[in-house]
């Protein structure tokens, strides 16, 4: 019923242009809905899907209505990106690792070491290079990317201080769907288990998991202070997030498609500072609230890059290893 519709609006695309937006009264008008979906909420995901809200409906003059489902609403991750690639959700932001069961080439991007900060890392995802190469990823599924964004550094909250990597040893982790970054987990001595976002507080309060490995963002805006107070943050190791849209929705669209690009892009570089603020301001509500914010001893810090980074690098395929070398360059050139 959907692609029906969808394709009946292409077919009229070609009919008399109206206004500056040169869409035909009957094809274009107040036809299109987006619906935007995210496991997270009251962070840079809803931030960012806001941003594009905001933009495109008033650039559209109401043509476009876009709606915003945060924190699960329209199921886990897993779901709504199976309801990208089919078009029953247009939009869909996750952390990239998320995405690895749908293309593994999205593992480039939880390789530790590229970003090293919110500034450098805002940079490294904007350049030209590494945009056009990720633009390729997951083409081939009906999806593309639209945004990627540093979300904020890693951390572990963990109900026992993680003040060393020899205290990662044994312990339950939660982690997103990345098998990269399972195999990390487990290069330190951890139990990695691959979770969904809105599964894991239950599972941190009862005890099933020890640790939780998410966006540091993530631990204030879901208080998981009341649970505990040890955040150990772990060495140039980023939460990048990914926007996957439907590329069947955005051909639809006709001449209204720029706009909502134009709008993403513009959404990105606001997100971006917005987001930076954002880490500070969860780091202060953290301790505000009896948070301790835990560093790596030096030794341990270089120790845990030279374990983790080569272990990801060697699980990747020759063509992920070529996105990942795009990446690298740009970290460089932005160091």
């Amino acid at each position: 019923m959907e692609m029906s519709r969808r394709l009946l609006l292409q077919t009229l695309s070609g009919a008399a242009c109206v206004g500056g937006l040169g869409l035909s009264g009957r094809a274009w008008a107040e036809d299109f809905t987006m619906k935007l979906t995210s496991t997270a909420s009251a962070d840079l995901d809803t931030e960012w899907m806001e941003l594009l809200k905001k933009g495109v409906e008033a650039g559209s003059a109401g043509k476009i209505k876009v709606n915003i489902y945060p924190a699960s609403q329209l199921g886990s991750s897993q779901t709504t990106i199976e309801g990208v690639t089919m078009g029953t959700v247009e939009l869909a932001i996750n952390a990239s690792g998320v995405y690895e069961g749908l293309e593994p080439r999205f593992a480039a991007l939880s390789v530790p070491g590229v970003i090293t900060s919110m500034n450098q890392g805002a940079k490294v995802l904007a350049d030209p290079d590494v945009r056009k190469r990720l633009a390729l990823i997951a083409k081939d599924k009906g999806v593309e990317v639209i945004t990627a964004l540093a979300h904020s550094p890693v951390g572990i909250v963990s109900r026992k201080p993680i003040a060393a990597l020899a205290d990662l040893k044994g312990m339950k982790i939660r982690v997103p769907g990345s098998a990269v970054v399972i195999e990390q987990l487990k290069d330190l001595g951890a139990s990695p288990i691959a979770m969904s976002l809105g599964e894991v507080l239950p599972a941190f309060q009862n005890g099933t998991i020890d640790g939780v490995y998410a966006g540091s963002t993530i631990f204030s805006a879901l208080k998981y202070y009341d649970i505990s107070k040890n955040m150990t943050l772990l060495p140039s190791t980023f939460i990048v997030i990914v926007g996957l849209v439907n590329s069947d929705y955005m051909a639809s669209l006709g001449p209204l498609e720029k706009l909502v690009r134009d709008v993403a892009a513009k959404a990105d570089v606001e997100g971006a500072a917005w987001g930076e603020t954002d880490v500070e301001n969860g780091k202060a509500a953290w301790q505000k609230n009896g948070g301790q914010i835990l560093t790596l001893p030096p030794a341990d810090a270089k120790q845990y890059l030279d374990i983790v980074v080569p272990t990801a690098l060697k699980s990747l395929s020759p063509a992920t290893k070529a996105d990942y070398d795009v990446l690298k360059a740009a970290s460089v050139k932005y160091a």
